[in-house]
């Protein structure tokens, strides 16, 4: 009998999806993807399951302990706030997920495409509108966490020519090669130097509502806010009351909060707003090396093995 991944997000549903999937599939595997994704129907699926796999949607102490035959949690992904890692760090297994490098070059290219659309405002070129477009090169930029994905886009802002500054929980790590990031020591100290903000930086019960009416008044109303991490670092309706108030330029957001936006949300409808539907790093390259690095670690955990990336690698000490 074939060892059962069970994916409890819908965007398993896709026939292409699943047929990118099953070319990674170790022999003996089967990939269970429910007919319906209510509570109900993932308890019970989950009941001789070995594995549960996600992108977004969480996974609790309640899926994991429905599982008796549970051996690994894996995240189609790198982020795993989605996951409770306590719950199973607890239960000693492990959160199997994408390192970070393996993402930060497609997440930093769409922040930089993000930037360069508020920059030019394309949508205004139907209308043949000839208003001034902000010049990157010599601009200044603020990066909001310096892991991979900061790093990513601070060497490519400094090759556009722009100031690049940053605020970092682990300040002095970043050595960069062949250019200079000037580090503020508060968020308050970066926020009125920057003609760009990015976030970058992982979601932690600190970073929620890291930009809220507070901060965006820090800001120059010039300024726009690019956002390729996670949603709840931005509080959604100051970030709406700043735009639409003149005190704030525009905003690019791959991520939101909620996510996805409803129908009807005002940020829909808002002409310097710039939205994706969380795609930064879905590239093919991407996408391939995911899915081959994450059943590899199922693999690895069912026949009794180490997973070598994983969020929680204290369960082996």
């Amino acid at each position: 009998m074939a060892h059962k991944i069970l994916a409890v997000d819908p965007r398993f549903k896709r026939p292409d999806r699943q047929a990118q999937i099953k070319e990674f599939l170790p022999p003996g595997f089967e990939l269970a993807v429910p007919p319906d994704f209510s509570r109900a129907t993932l308890l019970r699926e989950a009941r001789d399951a070995v594995a549960i796999i996600s992108a977004m949607q969480p996974i609790d102490a309640g899926l994991m302990d429905a599982a008796p035959s549970l051996r690994v949690v894996g995240k189609a992904g790198t982020g795993v706030d989605s996951i409770d890692v306590a719950a199973a760090s607890a239960r000693k297994i492990p959160v199997a997920n994408s390192p970070g490098p393996l993402r930060s070059t497609p997440v930093a290219e769409h922040a930089m495409t993000l930037m360069l659309m508020l920059a030019r405002r394309p949508w205004l070129w139907k209308t043949a509108e000839r208003k001034l477009h902000t010049q990157m090169e010599g601009s200044a930029i603020g990066i909001v966490g310096l892991g991979n994905i900061g790093r990513g886009v601070a060497k490519r802002a400094a090759a556009f020519g722009m100031r690049v500054l940053a605020h970092t929980r682990t300040p002095g790590k970043f050595r960069p090669e062949g250019f200079q990031v000037a580090e503020t020591a508060t968020l308050e100290e970066l926020l009125p130097q920057v003609d760009f903000l990015v976030l970058t930086l992982p979601l932690t019960p600190e970073s929620r509502g890291l930009i809220s009416r507070k901060e965006l008044a820090l800001m120059k109303p010039s300024a726009v806010l690019v956002n390729v991490s996670r949603g709840p670092h931005v509080v959604t309706q100051d970030l709406v009351d700043a735009l639409r108030e003149g005190r704030l330029a525009g905003a690019g957001l791959d991520v939101t909060d909620p996510e996805p936006l409803p129908e009807g949300h005002p940020l829909w409808g808002m002409p310097n707003v710039v939205l994706s539907p969380h795609i930064a790093a879905h590239t093919d390259q991407v996408q391939t090396a995911s899915y081959r690095l994450l059943f590899d670690s199922i693999r690895r955990a069912v026949n009794g093995e180490r997973v070598e990336s994983l969020a929680n690698p204290q369960i082996y000490a």
